[in-house]
This record gives C-alpha cells, structure tokens and sequence, in this order.
C-alpha cells in the first residue's frame, strides 16, 4: 500500500456516510437543488473547513519530500590541523621581544597560567647591552621557534617587570617567557635562580 493508498483510507473511515448506500441519480439531483434553494450560512463555514482539510491532505501528499526530513542536524566535521615536521634548523635566527616598563599590581604566579599565556619562553645569557637594547643568547627554548639570540629593549626597574635586579644585567642568566611579541611580567620573566623560577618553568612546559 502506498501512502497515497493510506491516506485515502484514512479518510474514508473519518466520512460519516461510509455505512450508507451510495444515493441514487436521482436523490442527488434532490439533494443538489435543496442544498441550492436553502439559507448555506449554518453548513458553508464547516464544509469549507473540510474542503480544507482534505485539499491540503492531498497537497501534502504529491508534494512530501520522497524520504523524510531529519530534525537533527548532522554533525559538523572539523578538519585537524596538520602537523609538520621542523625542517633544517636555521642558522642565527634572531627574536625580538618588546620589554614591558608598565607597573603592575601582580598576584602569585601559575604554571597553568604560563602554560596558557605563552607562546614562546626561553633561558638565555645577556651577552650585550648597548644604547637601551639587550642581546641575550639563547640556551634553551621551553616553547616557540628555535632562536639563537634574542634583543628585547631594556626597560623598568622593578621586580614586578623582571624577578630579582628588574632589569636585564650582563653575563646574567634570564628565563623569559613572552606572549604576542611581549615579555611577561608579575613573576613570569626573571633572573633564571630567582626563587621558584625554574620550577615554575619546568611545571608549565
């Protein structure tokens, strides 16, 4: 049975008349002229309803899609990111960081909260300090690109810019990590044996 079949159906079995025999020729001339010479305000309304109903029945019925509509949505597929090998390394490639001289109100540093915030943190030496601009040479790299030097601008004296002295001092060792281009302070960039330094370092990459 086709759904055309079934709908059909359905409707013979909501017709009050089914159970009637079919009227004759001539009772449904009799019925038509009646229907016609009567008042139609009380019945017009209903039948109209009906014509309706059973109009739209049949509309639906040619026009349903052949297989149904599923209410939920299909799951959105998200291409991952490909990973690349690191090609050769490059020979003298040199970051340039910006020094933070803002003063800050700072709360205790978190390994988790440099493991979010950096993208790139490295050990070095301070081989150079010349007009206002730092040369440290890079021993280590925690995360980022792999540098041999690194030049920051020097700036701020305080321990909220930089852990120990504040500021950068030559043939010292530094751990710094910086975020978009510029070194984080409150007790994240400092003097590589300032006290809990290097555990949070090494707790956060």
């Amino acid at each position: 049975m086709t759904d055309d079949d079934d709908l059909r159906a359905r409707l013979r079995r909501t017709d009050p008349a089914a159970s009637l025999e079919p009227a004759s020729p001539a009772q449904v001339a009799r019925l038509v002229e009646e229907a016609m010479s009567r008042n139609t305000r009380r019945w017009a309304l209903p039948v109209a309803a009906a014509l309706v109903l059973i109009a739209g029945g049949a509309a639906w019925a040619v026009t349903r899609p052949s297989t149904p509509i599923n209410p939920v949505a299909a799951p959105t597929t998200t291409a991952s990111a490909a990973v690349v090998s690191p090609g050769p390394a490059a020979s003298a490639a040199v970051v340039s960081l910006t020094a933070s001289g803002a003063q800050a109100k700072c709360r205790a540093p978190e390994p988790q909260r440099l493991a979010e915030s950096a993208d790139f943190a490295f050990e070095g030496t301070v081989e150079t300090i010349e007009n206002g601009q730092v040369t440290l040479s890079v021993t280590r790299v925690f995360r980022g690109r792999p540098a041999d030097r690194v030049t920051v601008a020097q700036e701020g004296e305080t321990s909220e810019t930089m852990l120990g002295s504040g500021k950068f001092e030559k043939g010292t060792d530094y751990l710094v990590s910086a975020a978009d281009g510029s070194i984080l302070i409150c007790g994240y960039s400092g003097e590589a044996d300032a006290i809990g330094l290097r555990e949070l370092y090494e707790k956060a990459f």
